[in-house]
């Protein structure tokens, strides 16, 4: 549910977000809005029915500690300007919209929906068969995946799931080598993004962890955390990238404009006991070459 400014160019516009959410009552509740060209426009929200305001920007005007903001920019330069509300209670449900600084009215409408508690968690579901009994385990867990190897200034992408018995997770931890990573800390800012998706009806939560422009600084471990029993880790490491680059050869035509055409030969150097590459390349004349990678 959204409206759009229109009549100037690249004006700010929302990004479909889930436009109805739903939790259980004491969950964590996150309503999202994703703008494009947001530009030095301020983002607010806003609960209707009262109709008091909740946040402008990072300030939140509520004194309860229920209400939180999570901003961050990322990647492909779309700003995310998501609402927290933590131990959701029955009077939290209703109409919140996000709206955008404008001449014109830029609003971004998401339904919230409370339902009661959840049974609580059990370590299995116990099944009557033949006489005995027999203990289903839930299908719980977290997997942790992405590339273990990257080259220098290659994007870090990391993907953790987390599976929960009778509802979703609320949340995950990420670490590397022991410390928590926290996205406006000086090492990490304006470098890694965190994204968080939980889907109720799955009862899992997804988190995505992308830094940009990896350096060797960023080899080591990843953790992905959602309790003490649900932790993964992956190692990571960061290796220079790989050059391929012929050497001009001008014996044979004396023409430097020249074209790799492949690899033909592999061989090893064994009085420097290193490994080299021999490339062949073609020039304009249709002449031949050969010589090493360097």
């Amino acid at each position: 549910m959204r409206e759009k400014a229109t009549g100037y160019i690249n004006a700010p516009s929302f990004h479909e977000t889930e436009p109805n959410v739903t939790v259980h009552s004491g969950e964590l509740a996150i309503l999202r809005c994703t703008i494009e060209n947001l530009g030095p426009k301020t983002v607010s929200w806003r609960k209707l029915g009262p109709n008091y305001l909740l946040t402008i920007g990072d300030m939140v005007y509520m004194s309860s500690h229920k209400i939180d903001i999570q901003h961050k920019r990322d990647w492909k330069g779309l700003n995310h300007w998501n609402l927290i509300i933590k131990r959701v209670a029955p009077d939290d449900a209703g109409l919140y919209e996000c709206q955008v600084s404008s001449a014109q009215q830029l609003v971004y409408y998401v339904q919230l929906n409370v339902l009661d508690s959840p049974p609580e968690p059990s370590a299995g579901t116990i099944h009557y068969i033949s006489g005995a009994f027999l203990v289903m385990t839930a299908n719980t867990g977290l997997t942790l995946e992405g590339r273990n190897i990257v080259n220098f200034n290659e994007p870090i992408n990391l993907t953790c799931l987390v599976r929960g018995e009778n509802r979703a997770p609320e949340d995950v931890d990420w670490f590397f080598n022991g410390i928590k990573i926290v996205s406006g800390s000086s090492r990490w800012r304006n470098r890694v993004y965190i994204t968080r998706e939980r889907e109720t009806y799955k009862k899992e939560f997804k988190s995505q962890l992308l830094i940009d422009n990896s350096n060797f600084s960023d080899t080591g471990v990843f953790v992905c955390r959602a309790s003490a029993d649900l932790v993964k880790s992956i190692a990571v490491s960061v290796l220079e990238a790989p050059s391929l680059k012929p050497k001009k050869n001008r014996d044979v035509t004396g023409n430097n404009k020249i074209a790799v055409y492949g690899i033909f030969q592999y061989g090893i150097q064994y009085s420097h006991a290193v490994t080299t590459l021999k490339v062949g390349w073609k020039f304009e004349n249709n002449a031949y070459g050969t010589g090493d990678l360097e």
